[in-house]
Order: C-alpha cells, then sequence, then structure tokens
C-alpha cells in the first residue's frame, strides 16, 4: 500500500469526499535538459532535437517536462491487474478525457506555434496523480506514467479529446531479441536482469525478487519477443512482472506474499464504502492443470560433428567452414583438420592453420589458412552439447473441485519448466486458489487511490489479496474503484531445491 498520512486516510473514509487529481502531459516528449528527443517524420535532420540512448520509452518517466492539464480533464481512468491464474508478464491501462471547448489540443491552435501543435502524436508520456484535498491542499498519490499508445481521438463536435495510454511495458512488445542466447544454471531474476541492462535500462529502474526457478539449461532465439520471453520466464514461476504507480519495473516470485508486510492486513474495507458486490461464480475455476515441458541434459564430452564430403580450400586465401550442429553446443573441447592435395585424401597432407574460430548455439565457424591449394577431407569435433533428455508431463487434480463443478481444466507448456518438483508446486498453488467459486470476488467501493496490488485487505471478515484494480475519477459518478480480490492463501507448496526440510512450506498429500 502506498504511504499517506493519516489525514489522507480519514479523508478517504468520510462520508463527504474532497477530490483531488492531476493530469501531466509531455505533448513534445522535451528532456530536462531543455531538448526534446528525436521524433522520426517530425524533427528535422541538423535540428536541436537530440537523439537518446534511453528515450525513455522504457521508462524514466521523470525525463520529461510535463504541462498540468489537470483543469482540462473531464473523465480519467487507470488499471492495472495481474495475470490469473498462471501469472506472467501484465500491462496498466489509462484513459482521460479532455475538454477542447477552446480548440487547445488542435494543430491549429495558435496559429500552429504552441507546444501542442503535435499533441495529436501518439508516444507521448502520461503521469496520473490521485487523491484528496486536505484543507484545501491537495495531496495525491502517483497511479499511472506511460505513453499514449495511439493517437489522440479528437470529436469536434463534442469538442473532446480522448487519450489513451499504456504503461511503459508496451515497449517490450515492440523489441526483440538481435542473437540467440544460451544459458546454462540460471535463476529467472538473472535471464531478466540481463534482457532488461540489454535493453539499455540501469539497476535504478527495476527490482526482482530472487526467483525460485533454477533451469539447467534454455536457448533464446534470435528473433524472440521480449515481452514472450519475459511472460514465459514468469509463468514458470507463477510470478509477476509489472511497472508499479511510478515508473519501477519489478520482478515478483510467487513466494512474495507469504513474508511481510504481505502477510499482514493493511486495510478493512467498510460496508459503508462497498457501492457493488458481484456474486461468486463458476468462470474462472479451475480444478484440473495439465503442465508439460522438455526437460534438457548435458551431455558429456563426445565427436558433435563429422564432416561429410569434403571442402575446397585455396592457398593464399582465407575459407569460412561452417559446422551445423543438430544440437546446442554448450563447449567446444577440440577439433580434427586434415587436408590433402587430392580430394580423395591419396595426395600429400597440407598443414592447416586455424585463423579463427567462433562457437555458436548451434554451430561453429572457422577460418582456415593453407600454404598451398588442396581440400579438407576430414573434419570432427569433439564437445559437450545439450539434448532433450525427458518430456515432462504432471496432470494433477482437485478431486472434490471437479465433483462439485466438473473438470475445469488449464493447460501449461513451457519451457522453463525442467524440474517436476517446480511443476507440481505451481499445479497445486493453482488449485489451491482457484478451485472454488468461492475464491474470487469483485467488488466496487468508493475509491481508496493508496491501494496497491498484493495488498491483503479485510471484506466481511474474510481476508482478501488486492489482484488488480481500475478507478474511474469524473464529476458524474466521482471517484471509484473495481476491485479483483482472490482469497488469501498464506501457505506455500514445498518445492524440491527451493523450501527448505522442516520450513513452513507446505507438503501436498
Amino acid at each position: 500500500m502506498q504511504s499517506v498520512t493519516n489525514a489522507f486516510t480519514a479523508e478517504s473514509e468520510a462520508n463527504s469526499r474532497q477530490i483531488a487529481h492531476n493530469l501531466q502531459m509531455s505533448w513534445n516528449k522535451f528532456s530536462l535538459l531543455d531538448n526534446s528527443l528525436v521524433t522520426i517524420g517530425v524533427s528535422t535532420i541538423g535540428g536541436e532535437d537530440v537523439i537518446g540512448i534511453n528515450p525513455g520509452s522504457i521508462g524514466i518517466p521523470g525525463n520529461y517536462r510535463y504541462t498540468d492539464e489537470s483543469d482540462y480533464t473531464l473523465d480519467l481512468s487507470w488499471e492495472r491487474q495481474l495475470n490469473i491464474p498462471v501469472g506472467g508478464l501484465t500491462k496498466a491501462f489509462a484513459d482521460a478525457e479532455l475538454d477542447n471547448t477552446s480548440g487547445r489540443f488542435l494543430p491549429s491552435y495558435m496559429g500552429g506555434n504552441s507546444e501542442l501543435f503535435t499533441s495529436i502524436l501518439p508516444k507521448r508520456p502520461m503521469i496520473i496523480n490521485a487523491g484528496f484535498y486536505l484543507n484545501g491542499v491537495p495531496e495525491t498519490v502517483p497511479k499511472f506514467a506511460g505513453l499514449l499508445d495511439r493517437q489522440p481521438h479528437v470529436n469536434k463536435r463534442d469538442r473532446q479529446v480522448s487519450l489513451q495510454a499504456t504503461d511503459y511495458l508496451g515497449y517490450f512488445e515492440s523489441k526483440y531479441v538481435d542473437d540467440t542466447a544460451m544459458f546454462t544454471g540460471v535463476r529467472t531474476d538473472e535471464i531478466l536482469e540481463t534482457l532488461l541492462l540489454n535493453s539499455g535500462m540501469s539497476t535504478a529502474q527495476y527490482e526482482l525478487d530472487t526467483g525460485l526457478n533454477d533451469i539447467p539449461f534454455t536457448i533464446i532465439e534470435s528473433g524472440s519477443k521480449f515481452s514472450d520471453v519475459i511472460n514465459e520466464l514468469v509463468v514458470a514461476e507463477n510470478g509477476h512482472f509489472f511497472q508499479d504507480e511510478e515508473g519501477t519495473f519489478k520482478f515478483w516470485n510467487r513466494q512474495r506474499f507469504y513474508s511481510a508486510p504481505y502477510t499482514e492486513v493493511q486495510k478493512t474495507i467498510l460496508t459503508s464504502q462497498v457501492l457493488n458486490a458481484e456474486a461468486p461464480n463458476e468462470d474462472h475455476i479451475i480444478n484440473v492443470v495439465e503442465i508439460s515441458s522438455d526437460i534438457w541434459q548435458k551431455r558429456a564430452s563426445q565427436t558433435i560433428f563429422t564432416l561429410s564430403g569434403t571442402i575446397e580450400i585455396l592457398a593464399g586465401q582465407q575459407t569460412e567452414v561452417f559446422a551445423n550442429l543438430e544440437d546446442p553446443v554448450l563447449e567446444v573441447i577440440s577439433q580434427n583438420i586434415v587436408a590433402n592435395s587430392r580430394e580423395d585424401g591419396t595426395g600429400s597432407a597440407i598443414s592447416v592453420t586455424i585463423v579463427s574460430r567462433e562457437v555458436f548455439s548451434q554451430a561453429v565457424k572457422y577460418v582456415l589458412s593453407v600454404p598451398t591449394s588442396g581440400y579438407i577431407t576430414t573434419l570432427t569435433i569433439t564437445g559437450r552439447s545439450a539434448v532433450i533428455g525427458e518430456e515432462l508431463y504432471l496432470r494433477t487434480v482437485d478431486s472434490s473441485s471437479v465433483t462439485a463443478y466438473e473438470e475445469k481444466p488449464l493447460t501449461v507448456n513451457n519451457k522453463y519448466i525442467q524440474n517436476r518438483s517446480l511443476a507440481d508446486s505451481l499445479s497445486r498453488v493453482i488449485l489451491d486458489r482457484f478451485g472454488d467459486a468461492e475464491s474470487l470476488q469483485k467488488i466496487t467501493i468508493r475509491a481508496l487511490p493508496e491501494l496497491q496490488l498484493g495488498d491483503l485487505v479485510s471484506w466481511q471478515g474474510i481476508d482478501w489479496r488486492v489482484y488488480g484494480a481500475r478507478s474511474n475519477l469524473n464529476p458524474q459518478s466521482g471517484f471509484v474503484q473495481e476491485l479483483l480480490l482472490v482469497k488469501a492463501r498464506l501457505e506455500s507448496y514445498f518445492t524440491i531445491g527451493v523450501s527448505e526440510i522442516g520450513g513452513t512450506d507446505k507438503i501436498a498429500a
């Protein structure tokens, strides 16, 4: 829960509240150095706009100068929600309606000479804060930081402008892995940090829990979308990756909720604050979990490549030779290269110089030279490779839930789950949380802006975990909030290699 004053808390629970809000827009993405970052199609070659190493599209909302558009705001809404049931990457969204009676948000405003002349373009940074007036002074907390994800919609008839934004996680949906990478013996957070640092981030921009999943071997292929890689990594943990209200990227492993402050009720929701409560239904029920994955194994040293045929090689020239491998290579130990003046190997031997050797995930590249022309007749490579040694399949059933609701299955195929104990623990956590219709609840309340994802709240004598919140602020409906609540479970299931013998983690029956 965000830190607020006692006066803020008292105002949030009062029968009559004075709502405060703040909408900040960086229409031209001006940096704090009084330069704006280059925008393709807008900036001019040789102009004053600068090309930034980290242009803010991956975070750091404080990089920009903003214009306060609060006085023109007609409606504000923002939402973020943890993915259920498996976790993963989740984005936040925001919408704003602005009064355009003056034409302020049109390109022709002030003859096109105002700072707003580019305001109809997407990717403009947005910040939303919300709270209450306390003794006539606004006190707000950060609620959203992101970018417009499409061109603002101008409604000339109603004289309004609609803005739609997502947080900075949208950056990962348009970024792709440049080169195939292999990882051995790494945790989830270590791969995530590699991805974030390769994106140009600083360590101040993210906070990562220690991963529970120790991945013995995996390959991330060139061309993979960052968002897909991050999501699959985090799903294997049953964890969450998101951006908080102030723009910091966070990874939570699934044990985050089993220690303080997440084990302590941080807010009691009063009956007077609840405007509506939906009746529990069966939509979210999962009582059968099927998990499958390919488990990689590391081979001992052996021959991993044998040349088929021969390769002509000319004197005075460097020849590139690619050895394409069936399996990913962990290590090249040695190679045996034989050259002969005749293609059938009956001529005289030729000495071969290895100019360079470069090892890829499934290939080895040699640059060779010889004093006289001839043929490479033998090329064998000794090394260590990785192979799929086992196909993991696990089916876990909540029999009592199946009896009550029939089978409601969930299938998870995830290459980062390479541990049967981890798969068993993950499936039991999902069944424990979502096998009962009463385990999930949606309520609408008079908004409590200080609430955050993961907070433990009490309502009707039951402890609930906040998994999602959608807030809306306008003159007609006031300041309301829709909460997605999941019944709190404070037991973690035992995972070999993670849990401690004699610890608190539960061993499944």
